[in-house]
């Protein structure tokens, strides 16, 4: 029997107001280490926010012109928010979000919040519960999203709005992993400074036609090297899927880059829904 929800939901919740502005929003997340919080109105549950919503300001140019102490959480959240019981297995969590696409459920009963269970939880159950079942292979995903150090940032928030991801492998030239970009990458970057250029734009001297000293100023393009994870963690396609699963936990991956044994290449990628799928496999 699949253990229940209550065995491995996480709790306390972490609420916003629906009216607290995302710079909050943003340093709760930070401060908890948290991918989402719970947006309330007084005390009924009005949405959620996870690091896509962040994404997704930075994809939307009316939105990220302005500072995020102007942007509320109101206006970011999804909403409905899908509940479970905490009698539930976990199994049945795994069900549910594959089906309605969402990466948590909040933990409710008798109209009362007692946590949420989230992707992390279930790769964790499953590192814990599932060992033998399957390899690597029979789960990964063959399609990649990749890039090189030298594209910039914009480009790699294409690439995650375009496959829905989230998560985009750096290669060098070889074919072989030297980095991986998440959405926490992005999030924690900050919005405004990588928008606006506060803090990527330099002051140069110069001289003009005229011999008459000016200044000017030059954009600093942040680019994927700027702020990738070098030398990643990766793992081969025959090592055991709850091996996997348990350091994605440890190390607090979202994703671990599946590469040949004898030539190092890229072959796939192993991500949380991956394991969520074989958790309802199993």
């Amino acid at each position: 029997m699949p253990p229940k929800i209550s065995t491995y939901m996480s709790k306390p919740v972490i609420t916003v107001s629906k009216d607290d502005d995302l710079l909050r929003v943003r340093r709760l997340m930070i401060r908890h280490r948290i991918s989402r919080v719970v947006v309330t109105e007084g005390s009924v549950i009005a949405g959620i926010i996870c690091k896509s919503d962040f994404i997704r300001i930075l994809y939307n140019r009316k939105r990220c012109s302005k500072p995020l102490t102007r942007i509320y959480a109101y206006e970011i959240m999804t909403s409905p928010v899908y509940a479970i019981q905490p009698s539930k297995t976990i199994k049945a969590a795994a069900n549910a979000m594959l089906r309605k696409n969402i990466g948590s459920l909040l933990v409710v009963e008798n109209g009362k919040l007692l946590g949420i269970i989230t992707k992390t939880d279930l790769v964790r159950a499953y590192a814990e519960r599932y060992s033998g079942r399957f390899r690597v292979s029979e789960f990964m995903l063959k399609r990649v999203p990749t890039t090189t150090p030298a594209h910039t940032v914009y480009h790699v928030i294409s690439l995650m709005q375009d496959t829905g991801l989230g998560k985009v492998v750096v290669i060098n030239d070889e074919g072989r992993v030297i980095g991986v970009i998440t959405k926490s990458d992005i999030m924690f970057l900050g919005i405004n400074p990588l928008l606006r250029g506060s803090e990527d734009v330099i002051k140069k001297l110069g001289l003009t036609g005229g011999d008459i000293d000016f200044s000017y100023r030059v954009c600093i393009l942040p680019l994927v090297s700027d702020i990738m994870t070098r030398d990643p963690i990766v793992i081969t396609p025959d090592e055991d899927l709850s091996i996997a699963a348990d350091i994605m936990v440890k190390h607090r991956l979202g994703t671990l880059p599946v590469v040949n044994a004898e030539t190092d290449e890229l072959i796939g990628l192993l991500t949380k829904d991956c394991i969520i799928k074989a958790l309802k496999s199993a």
